[in-house]
């Protein structure tokens, strides 16, 4: 009887719900010991229940730290916009560079082709006196004093130069076309020889009828006088200013 009351006692207290059991008819000991294993086993499963809680939220949390697929390729993704975007502000910042130090270089570029031809096409290469004009390779002086020719074959002389030899019919229309806004008669190196009954150069060579026809009445002492309109003759010992030339002089 003692027994069977003693495993009925075991037996309850392996369900989950605890009957109170009198245990008067045992030593006081053996109550003890009894109750004993009682709290020992609702301790152990309240600790084993404690941990299995804990144990959850780091498997939770394990699966909550892994990054989606399509996040990480949208990572990848935005570096490579990124890197590009850098290399494109490279090329763009050059391209500007470029296109900055172009401008001066084309202006310099049409500066120069202005004073070849400022303001009577001369070459950049040589270079004229103060008051001079230049023209292909001479050099045009226009007096501002006035006199017979032969005081103006001296002044051109003592310039190193000589009194205005036109060539062709360019420097001719050239000619003219600078004394436009010049209301006076220049003497040029034209002059009749009346032995020989023709007009000729200073430098011995006889006028070309074809480049410009001497108008007037040519006679001794007769000299080539040039306006804008015109070439006409006119006696050496009238008061007109003359026009001086000579060769272009390298810098």
């Amino acid at each position: 009887m003692d027994s069977s009351r003693v495993y009925g006692s075991l037996k309850t207290s392996r369900t989950p719900e605890y009957k109170p059991v009198s245990l008067s008819f045992l030593p006081s000991e053996l109550v003890t010991v009894h109750s004993s294993l009682l709290v020992s086993k609702m301790d152990s499963s309240r600790v084993y229940g404690n941990v299995k809680t804990f144990s959850t939220p780091s498997s939770l949390s394990s699966g909550a730290c892994r990054c989606p697929h399509w996040h990480q390729l949208a990572l990848k993704l935005s570096c490579a916009g990124l890197i590009l975007l850098f290399l494109s502000l490279i090329g763009l910042s050059v391209l500007v560079r470029f296109l900055v130090q172009k401008p001066p270089i084309a202006k310099y570029s049409v500066a120069s082709q202005e004073n070849r031809t400022e303001p009577t096409g001369g070459s950049a290469m040589l270079k004229c006196p103060r008051d001079w004009h230049s023209y292909r390779e001479k050099c045009l002086f226009i007096s501002q004093t006035s006199g017979p020719w032969s005081e103006g074959l001296t002044d051109c002389s003592v310039k190193e130069a000589t009194l205005l030899f036109i060539e062709d019919e360019e420097e001719l229309k050239f000619i003219r076309d600078f004394l436009k806004s010049k209301e006076r008669e220049f003497f040029i190196g034209l002059h009749y020889v009346s032995a020989e009954k023709m007009w000729k150069w200073i430098n011995g060579s006889t006028l070309n009828p074809d480049l410009l026809q001497v108008t007037g009445k040519a006679k001794e002492d007769s000299c080539a006088v040039i306006s804008k309109t015109e070439v006409f003759s006119d006696t050496c010992s009238a008061d007109n200013r003359w026009i001086c030339q000579k060769k272009l002089k390298h810098d």
